[in-house]
């Protein structure tokens, strides 16, 4: 049976409109969440090897793609809230989250542990434990995190100059790819339209930003360890063991995977050793799913 894909759906949530990708069968739902300066696209061929075991919900963070372009609210505290309040309009309680790069920084475990059965953390680390060696230009960090914190000036630098940018950091050679031909021109230029729309490049660096809040919440929830079984995959040609590093700070019960052959942007260069990784772990903890409605659900609408 091929798993059935709702593409291009969009709900609406208190104060957004969601932009997202489903498809899969029932059973254990899967949230798959993208970082800079990506979008939902970054998932596409992961999410049908996933979707032949799993639900697989695919949306587009706020602020970015075809989501909703808030004012405020960066912080991943709120982030976190308004992404809870997408997944339950899905009509599902408790989901394995699976988080790259700025995606994994969305605190929606350290907020709501019970409804996250599994929490993937994927090339990233975290505010407070760990992400600061990573914002150390003086010792080989990178100098993006400052530039994109800066203000009103990265914006006005990256103006006309959003394809350069992008491709700067998919293509970089020190993190970014292994294989130059793993993410396409297309996809380099997907990215560089969707970040050229209106609010998204604010939006987008609204997101470092409030690093410094983030840390401060961080520091607060890292009191208390989680405990839903954690896997931490890093790429020996990303940021290596960062991803682990940081989770075994957080929370207890911890694996981590190291993908070969691949830079950051593990799910464009790797993608059947991500499915892999991510469908092992899962049913090697299982969980008994919560889905509280099935599809159609009422406020989904085509694009």
């Amino acid at each position: 049976m091929t798993p059935a894909s709702h593409a291009g759906r969009t709900v609406r949530t208190s104060d957004m409109r969601f932009a997202f990708h489903l498809q899969g069968r029932p059973g254990q739902a899967v949230v798959l969440l993208h970082g800079w300066p990506q979008t939902s696209r970054a998932w596409h061929r992961v999410a049908p090897l996933l979707a032949k075991d799993f639900d697989v919900v695919v949306p587009d963070l706020p602020g970015f793609g075809d989501t909703s372009k808030p004012e405020r609210g960066f912080d991943k505290r709120t982030v976190a809230r308004r992404l809870r309040e997408f997944v339950l309009a899905l009509g599902l309680s408790r989901v394995a989250l699976v988080g790259h790069d700025l995606g994994g920084h969305v605190a929606y475990a350290a907020q709501w542990p019970d409804e996250v059965s599994h929490l993937i953390f994927v090339e990233s680390s975290l505010p407070a434990f760990g992400q600061e060696e990573a914002m150390d230009v003086s010792r080989g960090g990178s100098w993006h995190f400052g530039f994109n914190m800066a203000g009103d000036i990265s914006e006005a630098l990256v103006q006309g100059r959003k394809r350069p940018f992008v491709e700067h950091f998919v293509r970089c050679e020190t993190v970014g790819l292994v294989d130059n031909n793993s993410i396409s021109t297309d996809d380099i230029e997907h990215y560089a339209r969707a970040l050229a729309r209106r609010g998204v490049l604010r939006c987008s660096l609204s997101y470092y930003r409030t690093l410094p809040t983030d840390r401060a919440d961080n520091r607060a929830w890292g009191e208390t360890k989680l405990t839903m079984p954690v896997l931490a995959i890093g790429a020996d040609g990303g940021y290596g063991p960062a991803s682990a590093q940081t989770m075994r700070r957080v929370a207890t019960n911890v694996r981590d995977m190291l993908i070969e052959r691949s830079g950051h942007y593990i799910p464009e260069q790797q993608p059947g050793e991500m499915a892999r990784t991510i469908l092992g772990f899962i049913k090697q903890n299982p969980s008994a799913p919560r889905r509280a409605s099935s599809w159609p659900i009422t406020g989904v609408s085509n694009e």
